[in-house]
């Protein structure tokens, strides 16, 4: 579905408005309804403080993206989006913010063709002639199967194969990060390599590289992360292993991936090194036993 808006402004974070009044399907939905970012006291302050510029009216404007950034927000969330403006709309520019830096962006953007960006600067306002804005009826964790069977189609016929196919087992690691990272990896990769896993980190890849290492992969191991979103581009019926810590239920978001995509899902619940920290936060202490446990069904 596409809403399309006359006159509008959009801020860098995505928020589409006018007359003070923030439309909803800019913003993040979540189970428990719409984040709202800016409340009219907000953008009334914002509109004194803020520069203003009106965007050319040559060709209609898109905006898939919101506040919520990173791979997996962008891959599942915005993509989608994009790629129902590409069925829809023979010409357009898509709107995104300046400080989208990072790899992912351009390899993905370039892999789709997508040429023609607006980059939307902080402290601006912009007021757009004519916004294309893609949306979906699913809240943030609910997938659409078609959706994302969308985004695999779209990219494994953009990135070519290699004539050597990669291995099967995968680990993703989280040793470069700063935080959420598994204590005893050593252990967990010893244990994994007795399984024949080849263990990596994504960071290490570009993106065309991920698709590909995922593409032939039957079996993917990894902590709670952005990287669990690769599990898209996973054959049919592959296996996926996630560690988390456990909680009261909320951002289950992998889970809910797998089971959309028809995986062999395993969840193994983790003990934290600081049990106050949040899934996003907490190192982990990954049980051996458990682990060996789902690996020689999932390792056939």
């Amino acid at each position: 579905m596409i809403k399309w808006l006359k006159g509008y402004r959009i801020l860098a974070d995505g928020a589409v408005f006018q007359h003070l009044q923030v439309v909803p399907e800019s913003l993040v939905r979540t189970g428990q309804g719409y984040i709202q970012l800016h409340n009219w006291k907000g953008l009334l302050q914002l509109w004194w403080r803020f520069r203003k510029q009106r965007l050319p009216g040559t060709t209609p404007y898109v905006s898939v993206h919101n506040s919520y950034r990173g791979y997996y927000h962008w891959l599942l969330e915005s993509v989608p989006k994009l790629l129902e403006a590409q069925r829809a709309i023979p010409d357009f520019t898509l709107l995104l913010p300046a400080d989208y830096t990072e790899a992912f962006y351009a390899d993905t953007l370039r892999l789709l063709g997508v040429t023609k960006i607006e980059w939307l600067q902080p402290r601006t306002l912009y007021q757009v002639p004519t916004l294309a804005l893609p949306y979906g009826a699913e809240a943030m964790g609910d997938y659409a199967p078609q959706a994302l069977a969308e985004v695999k189609a779209a990219f494994l016929q953009a990135v070519p194969a290699t004539a050597v196919p990669g291995p099967e087992r995968l680990y993703i690691s989280r040793r470069k990060a700063t935080r959420r990272k598994v204590l005893n990896e050593d252990a967990v990769e010893q244990l994994l390599a007795a399984y024949g896993f080849t263990a990596l980190c994504f960071e290490d890849y570009t993106f065309e590289e991920q698709v590909r290492l995922c593409a032939n992969a039957k079996i993917l191991v990894g902590i709670h992360g952005a990287g669990l979103a690769n599990m898209v581009f996973l054959p049919g019926q592959a296996t996926v292993v996630e560690f988390r810590k456990f909680d009261n239920g909320h951002n289950y978001f992998f889970t809910q991936l797998a089971t959309t995509l028809l995986l062999d899902y395993h969840l193994l619940y983790c003990a934290a090194q600081d049990e106050q920290q949040s899934v996003q936060d907490a190192d982990l202490w990954v049980d051996l036993a458990a682990l060996q446990a789902v690996l020689p069904p999932a390792a056939g």
